[in-house]
């Protein structure tokens, strides 16, 4: 693995997501406080509907990402790669067009039939162009999906800010500039994938069989994802669902928050895909250990990001407050979603143990759907509803570790179970303390955490310098 390649390619992914980042949070902070609770609460559920839009590639990307990750573009198949688009193109509009009959005449709301109309209208060029940019992740071209990411952001940044400006307070208008983001995203990666176009497609029945298998690849990887997500995204529907828009709307605010950062995140993946194809196992195990090791000491931090954030918000947006304590309980999904994102969901892909991700990932699901059910109908606690998403993705992250360990003849991080520790610290402190005897506390407790784990410290940093100066 050529570290100054990934760090270059990270850099760029890095600037992607922050222009994103940007984006998001100037929506989420400003919004609200232009809109109604009940307008904000439905752009909420656009953007909800929009995250499992990917399920309708049917693992048709996934496949694609699988079997062609490592190879560039000289050797990849472009003809194959074409007649495969071509396919996913024609499966994305029959799905469009279902979802919009659906909500014409499913006797829906005039707000909420909007929404799931404008989310197959977004489906269709989100769907093509992550198609192209997956491929572009298996050249080891991660800078282009990175770009075709700018992009779309800044398509959607513009209109955004003139639309603040004029205090617009309809949820539609900004729903549709994230559609033409989309579109706009598509356009810049068919130009990328022009000299796939000049290629010649194959005949139909090989563009199906070609097809029918990376999509049996490919959907274990898919379904692994869409039930990562709705490890989430059960507790959010059951919220709706129990409690209304408004709660939803509020919930959904702290929710995007920790989106952000998991987000930002999961470029790291991107990146580290490709290059770990190419390398062997000896090196994948130094790398896990490596990255596990820097994740588990400095991901902690991140709580003490909370108290200055609360504190801001509690002054801009003081009608969401109940936000902020569903923050102190979001958080620990970022140490955690973080960490199994990095080191263990890519080396599933890359060892191709979709099978064993895919379960890991059904099981979380159906613990949070349970454990939700109960605290929603039983517990009547929306509090309770957050604590079982987070022990869900808490229990998801310990047994991932322990087994990827395993699996690479390595010793579970001692580290990790510190991490679990700190999280029930900081959230116990948050809830019964004043916010600044529990950053005070917090942050003594994290400088412990650092000094019993000091040689770890100085281990991380001398196996950096040497992967800068060589190739590890």
């Amino acid at each position: 693995m050529n570290i100054r390649k990934l760090l270059s390619d990270f850099s760029v992914a890095v600037v992607a997501q922050g222009l994103a980042l940007l984006a998001s949070v100037s929506v989420t902070l400003l919004l609200p406080k232009i809109m109604g609770v009940v307008s904000f609460g439905y752009w909420q559920l656009f953007m909800f509907y929009a995250t499992y839009v990917g399920f309708f590639h049917l693992g048709l990307n996934d496949g694609v990402y699988l079997i062609n990750g490592g190879r560039d573009r000289s050797a990849i198949n472009k003809s194959s790669i074409l007649s495969q688009f071509f396919v996913a193109g024609i499966l994305q509009t029959i799905f469009a067009f279902v979802i919009v009959i659906a909500a014409l005449f499913g006797n829906l709301p005039g707000e909420r039939s909007f929404v799931i109309i404008m989310t197959a209208l977004f489906m269709l060029p989100n769907n093509l162009a992550l198609y192209i940019g997956y491929v572009f992740q298996a050249m080891n071209e991660t800078k282009l999906f990175s770009f075709s990411s700018i992009v779309d952001r800044l398509v959607f940044f513009v209109p955004m800010i003139f639309m603040l400006l004029l205090r617009v307070d309809q949820f539609e208008p900004y729903i549709i500039a994230n559609c033409f983001g989309a579109i706009c995203r598509l356009l810049f990666c068919l130009y990328f994938f022009r000299d796939f176009l000049r290629s010649k497609p194959d005949s139909i029945r090989v563009a199906l069989k070609d097809s029918v298998h990376s999509i049996s690849v490919g959907v274990k990887l898919m379904i692994a994802t869409i039930a990562s997500s709705l490890i989430l995204g059960v507790g959010r529907a059951i919220i709706d669902m129990r409690w209304g828009i408004e709660a939803f709307g509020k919930f959904s605010l702290s929710l995007s928050m920790v989106t952000f950062f998991l987000n930002f995140v999961l470029q790291a993946s991107m990146v580290l895909f490709p290059a770990l194809r190419q390398t062997d196992n000896r090196h994948i195990a130094k790398f896990y250990k490596n990255t596990l090791d820097i994740l588990d000491i400095f991901f902690p931090a991140v709580y003490l990001l909370y108290f200055p954030m609360a504190w801001m918000l509690s002054l801009w947006l003081p009608q969401y407050q109940d936000s902020l304590t569903f923050l102190a309980y979001l958080l620990p999904i970022c140490v955690f979603d973080s960490k199994m994102n990095i080191a263990c969901v890519t080396l599933m892909k890359v060892r191709r143990e979709e099978t064993r991700l895919l379960v890991i990932n059904i099981v979380s699901v159906a613990v949070c759907a349970v454990l939700s059910l109960w605290c929603a109908y039983l517990l009547n606690s929306m509090y309770a509803v957050v604590a079982g998403m987070v022990i869900a993705i808490i229990g998801r992250s310990i047994y991932s570790e322990w087994y990827m360990s395993r699996a690479l003849g390595l010793q579970p991080s001692l580290a990790s179970i510190a991490d679990v520790m700190l999280s029930f610290i900081f959230i116990i402190l948050t809830v019964r303390s004043s916010a600044a005897f529990a950053f005070c506390a917090y942050l003594t407790s994290y400088l412990i955490f650092l000094f019993l784990f000091r040689d770890n410290l100085k281990k991380l940093k001398s196996a950096f310098s040497q992967a800068l100066k060589t190739k590890i």
